[in-house]
C-alpha cells in the first residue's frame, strides 16, 4: 500500500492512503484528497495504479504539476521518495510504514567486528586536486540539502543517497535518535536491494560514543560471510543526533580509504546533525503553532457559545415567568430573545463548519440576484428589528453563473448580517451587482451606512477571530466568506471603509470551466448534508 505525505504547504503533516487499484485525484474537488491549498486547481493531477506501480499525470491544471522539481508533461511512473508539487503544496510519494523493510539487529553474539585503519592519501597532485573538487561539490550539495529540506524523513533519505555517492556503497541506513515524543529511534534506508536492514549494534554504539568515522569488517559467526561497514556519526552542538551506517562495496584497491575521505564524511555528518536539529525545531514550532491555534479556536468559539447560552437562559426565564403570570406581552419579548439566539446558534454552527472543512461544492448555473433576494428575505426579521432597510439594485443583463447555492447563500447572509449590525436605526444597506464583460466576472457590492471598520483591525479583517462586534461576534464570518469566494475562484475584499460606511466587494467568474480546464461538470452524489435539518428565521 502506498500513501502521500504533505511535507510543505497549508496541510503540512497530513497523510493520505492510496488504496490498491483505486485511482486518486489531487485537487480541491469533492472526490479529491482533502487539501485546502487555494493555489491548487479543483482537478489538478491524477494518480492511477498500473501493473508496474502508480502513475501521475497533470490534468491541464492552472499552474502545472512538478515531479521532483521538473514540470510534468506526460504520464510518469512514480518511485518511492518522489516529490509531487501542486500549487504551494509538496507531497511525498511513499510506502505505508507497515510496508517498510524490516530491521535485523546484529549483536556481538552474531558477528565479530574488526576495525580497518585508514591511510594518508598518496595520490598525485592532480589526483588530490580532483578529489578536492569532488569533495567541495559534495559539501555544496549537502549544504543546499540541509537548508532547503524541512521534512526530516525526506532529508535523511536524500542525505543517505548523497553518502552513497561519496563512498561506493550498496546499502545505507540511518538511525536518528529521539524523532518522536517517546524519544525512540527512527530508521531510514537508501538501497537498491530488498530484504531486511541489518544493523550492527556494536558499531552504532561505538560511533555514538567516539563521535568519529569508523570502518570495520563484520564477520558473521558460523557462515564465514563478511562485509565492510562504515559508521558516520550525525552530531550537532556536541550531542549525537544519530548514526549513518554504510555497507561498502568490496574492492581490491581503496584509495578512498584515507584521512581526507574520513574528514569529508565527518563534516557531512556534522552538517546532517545540524540539519536534523533544524528539522526537529521546525516540527516543534509547527506543533506549538497548531496547539496555539487550536486553543485560540476553542477559546473564541466557547466565548461565543457562552454568550448565546446566556441569551437563551434569559429568554427562557422570561417565557417561564410570562407563563406563570399569563402575560402574553412578556412571553412575546422572551420568545424574541430565544429566536434571536437560535439564529446566532445557526450562524455560528455554519461558520464553524465552513472554517474547519471544505464543504462540497455542488455547482449549478443560477442567478446571483435570485440568491441575493433569498438572503434578504431570510434576514427580514433581523433588519426589521434593527430598523434597517435593504435595497437591491441589479441590472437586467446580469447573466446566471456557476455557483454552489448553499455556500454562496451563507456568504451573503454573513455579509448582509454584518452590514445590518453596523448600520444605525433608519439607515439603508444597498446590495448592487453588475457584469464585467471584459473580465468575464460578476461583481456584487454590499454597502452599509455604519461608522466604518476601526483602523486597529482593518489589516486583520480576514483573519480568524478578528471582530468589531465585541461579544456578539466570533470573527469567523468574513474568514469563511472569503474561503467560499476563493473556492469559487473568486475574490472578496473590503473595497472601502470610513465614517460614511463600508463596502464589501465580491467578484465571481462567470465561467469556472474556462478558468480550470481540469474541472468536470459530472454530477455529484447526494451527500449526508442534504439530510440535515436547518432552522429558518423565526416568524413574528
Amino acid at each position: 500500500m502506498r500513501f502521500l505525505h504533505v511535507i510543505n504547504g497549508p496541510d503540512r503533516g497530513a497523510s493520505f492512503v492510496l488504496a490498491d487499484m483505486e485511482p486518486q485525484l489531487i485537487g480541491r474537488s469533492t472526490e479529491a484528497l482533502a487539501l485546502t491549498d487555494s493555489t491548487i486547481s479543483r482537478r489538478h493531477a491524477e494518480l492511477t495504479p498500473g501493473s508496474e506501480g502508480w502513475y501521475l499525470r497533470d490534468l491541464d491544471s492552472s499552474h502545472g504539476t512538478l515531479l521532483n522539481g521538473s514540470l510534468l508533461t506526460g504520464r510518469s511512473l512514480l518511485e518511492s521518495g518522489d516529490r509531487i508539487t501542486c500549487g504551494s503544496t509538496d507531497l511525498l510519494f511513499d510506502r505505508n510504514p507497515e510496508d517498510q523493510r524490516p530491521v535485523e539487529a546484529v549483536t556481538p553474539e552474531d558477528a565479530t567486528l574488526q576495525p580497518i585503519d585508514t591511510r594518508t592519501f598518496e595520490g598525485s597532485p592532480a589526483d588530490a586536486e580532483r578529489m578536492a573538487a569532488d569533495q567541495f561539490s559534495l559539501l555544496l550539495r549537502a549544504t543546499e540539502l540541509a537548508v532547503g529540506e524541512s521534512d526530516m524523513r525526506t532529508y535523511v533519505e536524500s542525505f543517505l543517497t548523497l553518502l552513497m555517492e561519496a563512498v561506493p556503497a550498496r546499502n545505507a541506513a540511518a538511525i536518528v535518535f529521539g524523532m518522536d515524543a517517546a524519544g525512540t529511534a527512527s530508521i531510514s534506508a537508501a538501497s537498491e536491494a530488498d530484504g531486511p536492514i541489518r544493523l550492527n549494534e556494536q558499531l552504532i554504539e561505538q560511533a555514538r560514543r567516539q563521535t568519529t568515522v569508523i570502518r570495520a569488517r563484520e564477520s558473521e559467526k558460523g557462515s564465514g560471510r563478511s562485509r565492510i561497514l562504515m559508521a558516520v556519526p550525525l552530531q550537532a552542538n556536541g550531542s549525537s543526533r544519530g548514526v549513518a551506517i554504510l555497507e561498502l562495496v568490496e574492492q581490491a584497491e581503496r584509495p578512498e580509504e584515507s584521512n581526507a575521505q574520513d574528514a569529508l564524511l565527518h563534516a557531512l555528518g556534522g552538517q546532517a546533525g545540524m540539519a536534523l536539529d533544524r528539522c526537529m525545531m521546525m516540527d516543534e514550532l509547527l506543533s506549538r503553532s497548531r496547539l496555539a491555534a487550536m486553543g485560540e479556536t476553542v477559546a473564541a468559539i466557547s466565548h461565543g457559545v457562552k454568550n448565546i447560552l446566556q441569551g437563551l437562559r434569559g429568554g427562557t426565564d422570561a417565557v417561564a415567568m410570562a407563563i406563570e403570570r399569563g402575560d402574553l406581552e412578556l412571553a412575546g419579548r422572551g420568545w424574541g430573545v430565544l429566536a434571536r439566539n437560535l439564529e446566532r446558534i445557526q450562524s455560528l454552527t455554519m461558520n464553524m463548519l465552513g472554517f474547519v472543512r471544505n464543504q462540497e461544492l455542488e455547482l449549478e448555473t443560477m442567478s446571483l440576484e435570485h440568491l441575493s433576494r433569498e438572503a434578504i428575505e431570510l434576514l427580514q426579521n433581523a433588519s426589521s428589528r434593527a430598523g434597517v432597510t435593504i435595497e437591491c439594485r441589479f441590472p437586467d443583463d446580469l447573466p446566471p453563473i456557476p455557483l454552489d447555492s448553499t455556500s454562496i447563500l451563507q456568504l451573503m447572509l454573513n455579509l448582509l448580517s454584518n452590514a445590518i449590525d453596523a448600520s444605525p436605526h433608519g439607515a439603508s444597506v444597498v446590495l448592487s451587482g453588475c457584469f464585467l464583460e471584459k473580465e468575464a466576472r460578476v461583481r456584487l457590492e454590499i454597502t452599509d451606512q455604519g461608522p466604518g471598520i476601526g483602523e486597529a483591525i482593518q489589516d486583520r479583517l480576514f483573519e480568524p477571530f478578528t471582530t468589531s462586534k465585541g461579544q456578539r461576534g466570533t470573527g469567523l464570518g468574513l474568514v469563511v466568506s472569503r474561503k467560499i469566494a476563493e473556492r469559487h475562484e473568486g475574490t472578496l475584499e473590503c473595497e472601502r471603509t470610513g465614517s460614511s460606511g463600508t463596502t464589501m466587494r465580491l467578484e465571481l467568474p462567470s465561467d469556472l470551466a474556462a478558468r480550470d480546464p481540469g474541472d468536470t461538470d459530472a454530477p455529484k452524489g447526494i451527500s449526508n448534508e442534504d439530510l440535515d435539518i436547518e432552522f429558518g428565521p423565526p416568524e413574528h
